[in-house]
């Protein structure tokens, strides 16, 4: 995220043949997706640091779509949204407009199942974190699918005087949770810092790495279900690169 989102605070396989068979994408439309951290922070200079959003129904039907933000108590926010069959919405600060909400959290966003109990109310979601009154973003992949208490992993971790990264979690279990951030070198042989997360239930939470460390590593170790990420951040412009963790369970 940008600044102060990132201090205080697209995933797509490419298709491609392989042994004669096609891979497909595994990005796809879904009535269940979680954004793991949006924000609406005021920055410096008088800007602020907002998430941008479109929500597109592609299919026939009308439905609403219950959005619900966890802050970082673990207190739930929800607000309805109706989108008619077709219809796309956008939102140039997600949390202001949907929530009159500021400050940072994790987003879930869920339609009713239709007639039958199937799941046909599907949406697409894109989201952005912006710096109002600049073109700096941050793509926030949407995640399908919720975490677990496994171990995971983001690669390509760097802190030094030009580049800032920030570590986050959200906690998907409804108990406190206790996330231990492990900073390794790329030989994965030295320990250069670690950290803890202490989320209360269904909390999110986000804090910046100290150590320093050049194209490392982070390991989280959730002691319950979560969804983990890092933002590695240009000092100069504060442009992001946002990494979901990588779960790996032996």
């Amino acid at each position: 995220m940008k600044k102060l989102i990132f201090t205080a605070l697209a995933l797509a396989i490419v298709a491609a043949p392989m042994f004669g068979q096609s891979v497909r994408r595994l990005d796809f439309a879904s009535d269940v997706q979680t954004i793991p951290v949006m924000g609406n922070t005021p920055g410096a200079f008088g800007s602020t640091f907002q998430t941008y959003v479109a929500l597109l129904n592609p299919t026939s039907s009308a439905f609403t779509i219950q959005a619900s933000l966890w802050d970082g108590n673990g207190v739930r926010h929800d607000a309805t949204i109706t989108l008619a069959a077709g219809e796309l919405k956008t939102y140039q600060n997600f949390l202001a407009e949907v929530f009159n909400f500021t400050g940072g959290g994790a987003v879930t966003l869920k339609a009713p199942e239709s007639a039958g109990g199937t799941h046909n109310n599907r949406f697409i979601i894109s989201t952005e974190v912006r710096t109002s009154g600049t073109h700096f973003s941050t793509t926030i992949p949407s995640i399908e699918f919720a975490g677990s208490d496994s171990r995971s992993f983001v690669a390509g971790v760097t802190v030094d005087a030009s580049t800032r990264t920030n570590v986050g979690c959200f906690n998907q279990a409804g108990v406190p949770n206790t996330v231990k951030v492990t900073v390794l070198d790329n030989s994965g042989k030295q320990t250069l810092g670690t950290n803890t997360l202490t989320l209360p239930a269904n909390a999110w939470g986000q804090t910046g790495i100290s150590a320093i460390v050049s194209n490392g590593y982070v390991q989280f170790d959730p002691s319950d279900a979560a969804v983990c990420y890092a933002v590695i951040v240009d000092n100069t412009t504060s442009d992001g690169r946002f990494v979901s963790a990588v779960e790996y369970k032996p």
